[in-house]
C-alpha cells in the first residue's frame, strides 16, 4: 500500500486534505476512521465498556463502479494536498482512496500551474507533479483538485516514523554530492572541493528518503522513498523528482548494475529487480528478516543482501535449549544476477548486519552480536559485541563458505568498543578499509589485509554512508543534519580536521532530536558498547528475548505509540516512561541527568506507526479482515473470539495487567497497532509468526474457530490501522508525580487535528475531597499539537486532570471515540539536583549495628540517581556491598532534602526492608548541584548514619568545579 504520510507531507494535509463536494447529488465525505467497530455480544457497547461505539459515522466515498457506469452522473469534486516530490498512483493510493481499486476510468490532467510540465506516465497509472500550485485531474465523473505544495513541514505537523538512512550519499562526478535527509523529506545537493562542502539546492522528494544512488549515464539519481513504498527518479538537470514506481513495503538499500537496479524492500522481506529503462519491477525474491544493505559482485554476477535482523544462536535466550535452525538464519542472501534466482544463504554471520562490502574474494559484513543467552543483563554483562564477519567466497553453496569473526571491541590495539559498525568502504588507494561506527560517533580505519585497527577519527552523531573525493572521505552524521569530510588516509592521533556543511530542513524539535541522539549513542552506556537502538531498532524490536531485571525473560517491545500504553514492561511494574528510565539506567549504567532522561522520554513518545501496508488505500480493511473484525469483537458464546475484552481502546489495549498467555505470569496487555511489524510474539517470544500467535490467542479465549475464521481474524489483526487518531505523547506524562510546575502542558496526537477544536480540552485542579476546579487559561491547537497556556504557573504539590473529550477529529476524518484522561501531580521545587553517581557510606564503626554484625568497617557502594525537574527521583546500586543488592529506589528531592520511599535491600541473609531513608544534601560551590550529604537509614529497628559524596556528574553536563 502506498502511504500518504510521507511527511513533507502532512505539511499540508492539514485541512486541505478534507474531501470536498460541489454541485453533486452524491455526498462524498472525509476518509473515515478505519478503527474498530466492535459488536460485542450483538449489543451496542457503551463508552464504559472501554470499546468504541458502532461505526455509524461517515464512510469513505469509495467508487468501485466501472467507468461506463459512471458516465452521465453528476460531477463529484475532491480536494487533495500533495507534497512536491511525491507521485500519485491511480491504481491504489491513500491520497486517492475515494477511487477504491476497481474504478477503471482513465485519468486526464485538465489544468497545471504555470511551470508544470509533468505528464501521466506508466501506461496511465501515475502522475508526479513537477511544480507547486493547483493541478486539476478528471476521472469519470470525479474531478480532483490537487494542491501541490513545496512548503517544508513544520514541527507541529511532523510524524516520526523513525526510518533511518541506509545508503544516504551518492557522489556524481568528482564534486557533486547528493545526501538523503530522511526527516526533511528531501535530498540535499552539495558541491565538494578542497576548501570544504557547500550546500546547494534542497530537492523535495517526500516519503522519508533513506538511500540515494546514481544511475550512471542517465542524468538521474534514484531515491528510496521509504514511506511511499516507491523508487523515485530525480532528474539532475531540472533538480526535481519527476517519476516514481512502486517497489514494495519500505524500500531501503539500492544498487545499480547498468540499467538494472536492485532494491531491498525492508518491510516486505524482499529484494526487487527494476528495469530502469522501462521503469518496471521485473522480479521479486523473498529473503531474510528486514533486508536493508546490499552489494554487487559484478564480476561474479552475484548480489549479496544482508538481513538487518538476522540470526542468533538463542533467539529466545535462556528459554531456548537448542540453537536456532540454520534454515531460519537467513543472514546474507546470495542471488545470481543473470537469472535473478536465490543461490542460498550465508548463515551464522551476526545478530544484526548493518553494512556489507565485497572485493569479489571476500564478503565483509559489519555485525553486532546480541548475547541474550546471558543471565541477568546489567551494565557489566556486555550484552552486545561488535565485529566484522569476513566471509571467504569459495566453491559450493554459500552455506559452506568460511566465516571468520573479527572482534572490533577488545582485541589488541583497540581503544575500546566499536559500537554498531555500519558502512564499509575502501579508500581509493586501497591502503585503508574504513568503517563508520553509527553508535560510536567515529570512522574506524583498518588494515585492508589483516583488518588490524589503525586509527579512529571522531565525527558526529550516527555517521552513515561514505564517498571519496577531494582527498577526504565524506559521511553524514545524519542525527546532526550534517555532511562531514575527513582527510584520508586517517592518521593515528591526527588533529581534528573536518570539513562540514549543514543539510536539510529538519522539522523535528531539537528536544526530540537530542533524545534520539542519546537513544542511538553508545556513550550513554557504562562501557560505551551499545545503545538503546541495539534492542529497539529504529523504535521497533530486535526480535530477541532477554533476561531483564524485574521483568524476567521477556520479548523486546517496540516503542511505536508507546505513550498511551502505560503501565510499562511486560509485567506492568512501571507506571510512567520516566520510571522506565531507571530500568534503562541500571541496564546500561548511564550517568545521566533527569533532564537527559526526559529528553529520551520525549523521543520515545514521538515514534508513531506509519499507515498499515496490509490495509487497502485509506486504511480500509479487506473484506476478509472485516469478517475478522466481527470475530475479534464478538463474544465466544456468539461465535467470536472476544479479543476486545482485553484489546480495547484506540491502541487496542485496556492498559490492564491480566493472567495472559504466558503460564503463571501476570502480563500487561500489549497494544496491537503495528503488530504486523513486531515479530516474534508473546511475553517470551513464544510465537514466531502472527498466525501462530493469533491461533493460540483464539484457543486461549476458549474460541473454537474454523480455519477460515481464524484466517480472517489474523487478517484483521495484521491490518489494524496505524493511522487512527489517538494521543501520541503527553507533557506532563500520564500518572506522573512531582512534575515541575512550569512544565509546558502539551498533547501531541497521532494525526493532524481538524482546526477549531480547542474546546475539546479541559484541565482541572483536583481537591482532596474530589472536587474539580477549572484552571484559568486557554487551549490552542496547531497541527498535531494541543497546548495549554495558563494565566499563572501550576500550583505546587497539586493534582491535575486533563480531559480530551470524545469526538475530537483529525483532518483526514479519524475520530477519537472515547474520552482520554491524563493525570499528574506537581511537586515542590527542588533547590538542588542530585543526578549522577554517589559514594554511599554506612557509618557502622562504633554503632550498635556494627557491634551486632561484627567488625565490617564502614562499607561503601556506588549509587546513581536521576532527578526530574519536579524533584522525582529514581536510583540504582552500581556496585555491591559484600553481596548485598538493590534493584532500585524511588523518592523525591524537596528543597535540599532527599527522601526515599521504603525499599527492599537484598543481603546474603535475606531481604531487609528499609523503612525510612532521609538525607540532607549540600551544594558546596553554589552551582545548583549537590556535592555531599548526610542522612539516616532506618531498618529492622535500627538507625544507621550514612554519608553521601558525589563521584561524578551526569555525562554531558557541563559543570565548573572549583
Amino acid at each position: 500500500m502506498i502511504s500518504y504520510r510521507s511527511d513533507l507531507l502532512c505539511a499540508l494535509l492539514i485541512g486541505a486534505m478534507v474531501v470536498a463536494c460541489t454541485e453533486s447529488t452524491e455526498t462524498p465525505t472525509p476518509i473515515a476512521d478505519a478503527g474498530p467497530t466492535p459488536q460485542g455480544d450483538g449489543e451496542t457497547p457503551t463508552p464504559d465498556d472501554g470499546a468504541p461505539p458502532p461505526d455509524d459515522g461517515p464512510a469513505p466515498d469509495v467508487q468501485t463502479q466501472t467507468c461506463e457506469a459512471s458516465q452521465g452522473k453528476a460531477p463529484v469534486a475532491h480536494a487533495v494536498t500533495l507534497p512536491l516530490g511525491e507521485t500519485l498512483f491511480f491504481d491504489g493510493d491513500d491520497y486517492l482512496a475515494f477511487w477504491g481499486e476497481d474504478f477503471d476510468c482513465p485519468v486526464t490532467v485538465e489544468k497545471r500551474p504555470g511551470k508544470g510540465q509533468a505528464q501521466i506516465t506508466g501506461g496511465g497509472s501515475r502522475l508526479t507533479p513537477d511544480a507547486p500550485g493547483t493541478w486539476q485531474l478528471t476521472r469519470g465523473h470525479t474531478d480532483v483538485t490537487v494542491e501541490v505544495t513545496a512548503t517544508p513541514i513544520g514541527s507541529d505537523n511532523f510524524l516520526n516514523y523513525n526510518y533511518t538512512p541506509v545508503t544516504p550519499l551518492a557522489l556524481v562526478g568528482a564534486d557533486t554530492l547528493y545526501a538523503a535527509c530522511p526527516t526533511s523529506n528531501a535530498v540535499q545537493v552539495l558541491t565538494l572541493g578542497d576548501d570544504g562542502a557547500t550546500a546547494k539546492a534542497l530537492i523535495p522528494t517526500g516519503g522519508w528518503p533513506t538511500s540515494v544512488v546514481e544511475w550512471p549515464g542517465s542524468g538521474y539519481v534514484l531515491v528510496a522513498q521509504t514511506a511511499r513504498d516507491s523508487l523515485g527518479f530525480l532528474d539532475m538537470e531540472t533538480g526535481a523528482l519527476t517519476d516514481a514506481i512502486e517497489v514494495g513495503n519500505e524500500p531501503a538499500g539500492i544498487v545499480v548494475d547498468g540499467d538494472t537496479a536492485y532494491v531491498t524492500a525492508s518491510g516486505a522481506n524482499t529484494v526487487v529487480r527494476v528495469d530502469l529503462t522501462t521503469r518496471e519491477v521485473t522480479g521479486t525474491l523473498s529473503v531474510g528478516d528486514d533486508p536493508r544493505a546490499l552489494v554487487l559482485d559484478t564480476a561474479g554476477k552475484r548480489l549479496f543482501v544482508a538481513s538487518l535482523m538476522s540470526s542468533n544462536d538463542h533467539r529466545r535466550g535462556l528459554l531456548e535449549s537448542e540453537p536456532v535452525p540454520n534454515e531460519w538464519q537467513k543472514d546474507i542472501a546470495v542471488i545470481d544476477t543473470d537469472s535473478f534466482e536465490l543461490i542460498g544463504y550465508v548463515p551464522e554471520v551476526g545478530t544484526m548486519i548493518r553494512g556489507i562490502w565485497t572485493d569479489g574474494a571476500r564478503l565483509i559484513a559489519a555485525v553486532t552480536h546480541s548475547n541474550n543467552d546471558t543471565a541477568t543483563i546489567d551494565k557489566d554483562a556486555k550484552p552486545h559485541s561488535h565485529a566484522l564477519a569476513v566471509v571467504t567466497i569459495g566453491d559450493g553453496g554459500p552455506e559452506a563458505w568460511a566465516v571468520e569473526d573479527i572482534d572490533l571491541d577488545y582485541r589488541e590495539g583497540s581503544p575500546g568498543p566499536a559500537a554498531s559498525p555500519f558502512t564499509i568502504a575502501m579508500t581509493p588507494d586501497g591502503d585503508q578499509l574504513l568503517v563508520t561506527l553509527s553508535a560510536g560517533q567515529a570512522i574506524l580505519a583498518l588494515d585492508p589485509d589483516t583488518l588490524a585497527e589503525i586509527a579512529r577519527y571522531p565525527v558526529g552523531n550516527d555517521p552513515r554512508g561514505m564517498v571519496f573525493t577531494a582527498g577526504r572521505v565524506w559521511t553524514t552524521p545524519w542525527l546532526d543534519n550534517q555532511v562531514q569530510g575527513v582527510a584520508v588516509p586517517i592518521v593515528p592521533g591526527a588533529l581534528v580536521d573536518i570539513a562540514s556543511a549543514s543539510i536539510g530542513a529538519d522539522p523535528m524539535l531539537p528536544s526530540i532530536r537530542q533524545g534520539q541522539r542519546m537513544f542511538n549513542d553508545a556513550a550513554f552506556s557504562f562501557h560505551n558498547d551499545f545503545s538503546c537502538n541495539n534492542c529497539h531498532i529504529d523504535g521497533l524490536t530486535d526480535g530477541l528475548v532477554w533476561d531483564l531485571l524485574v521483568d524476567g525473560n521477556v520479548n523486546t517491545l517496540a516503542f511505536r505509540n508507546v505513550a498511551g500504553t502505560n503501565p510499562f514492561l511486560w509485567g506492568a511494574q512501571l507506571p510512567t516512561l520516566f520510571d522506565f528510565s531507571r530500568e534503562v539506567l541500571k541496564l546500561v549504567g548511564a550517568e545521566a541527568s533527569g533532564e537527559q532522561m526526559e529528553l529520551l522520554t520525549l523521543y520515545m513518545q514521538s515514534i508513531t506507526a506509519p499507515p498499515n501496508p496490509y490495509a487497502l488505500p485509506g486504511g480500509r480493511f479487506t473484506e476478509e479482515a472485516e469478517k475478522g473484525r466481527v470475530i475479534f469483537d464478538t463474544s465466544v458464546a456468539n461465535g467470536g473470539a472476544a479479543c476486545i475484552n482485553c484489546h480495547s481502546g484506540p491502541l487496542y489495549t485496556n492498559q490492564q495487567q491480566v493472567q495472559g498467555k504466558t503460564p503463571d505470569m501476570l502480563t500487561d496487555v500489549p497494544a496491537l497497532i503495528g503488530i504486523y511489524d513486531t515479530a516474534p510474539y508473546g511475553r517470551q517470544g513464544q510465537w514466531r509468526t502472527l498466525e501462530e500467535m493469533v491461533a493460540f490467542a483464539a484457543q486461549f479465549t476458549g474460541a473454537e474457530l474454523p480455519a477460515e475464521d481464524l484466517k480472517a481474524l489474523t487478517a484483521f489483526v495484521r491490518q489494524i490501522p496505524g493511522d487512527a487518531l489517538y494521543l501520541n505523547s503527553a507533557r506532563p506524562l500520564n500518572q506522573s508525580d512531582h512534575v515541575w510546575n512550569e512544565t509546558p502542558v502539551e498533547l501531541t496526537f497521532s494525526q493532524v487535528l481538524s482546526p477549531g477544536q480547542a474546546d475539546g480540552f479541559v484541565i482541572e485542579r483536583l481537591a482532596d475531597e474530589g472536587a474539580a476546579e477549572l484552571v484559568a487559561g486557554s487551549w490552542s491547537t496547531s497541527g498535531r499539537v494541543a497546548r495549554f497556556e495558563g494565566e499563572a504557573p501550576l500550583e505546587l504539590e497539586t493534582d491535575y486532570r486533563i480531559t480530551i473529550t470524545a469526538g475530537l477529529t483529525a483532518s483526514l476524518g479519524q475520530t477519537l471515540y472515547l474520552d482520554t484522561i491524563v493525570e499528574f501531580t506537581t511537586g515542590a521545587v527542588p533547590e538542588l539536583d542530585v543526578s549522577g553517581s554517589w559514594l554511599a557510606t554506612a557509618l557502622l564503626e562504633g554503632s550498635p549495628v556494627g557491634a551486632l554484625i561484627g567488625d565490617v568497617g564502614n562499607p561503601s557502594a556506588i549509587m546513581s540517581f536521576l532527578q526530574s525537574a519536579g524533584g522525582n527521583l529514581t536510583g540504582v546500586l552500581q556496585s555491591e556491598i559484600d553481596g548485598a543488592t538493590l534493584d532500585h529506589v524511588e523518592g523525591v528531592t524537596s528543597a535540599t532534602t532527599v527522601v526515599l520511599e521504603p525499599f527492599l535491600f537484598g543481603t546474603p541473609f535475606g531481604d531487609i526492608m528499609v523503612d525510612t531513608a532521609d538525607f540532607e544534601m549540600v551544594d558546596e560551590d553554589g552551582d545548583g548541584w549537590a556535592e555531599s550529604g548526610v542522612g539516616k537509614v532506618s531498618a529492622i529497628g535500627f538507625t544507621i548514619d550514612m554519608t553521601m559524596k558525589r563521584v561524578s556528574y551526569p555525562d554531558g553536563v557541563d559543570i565548573l568545579v572549583p
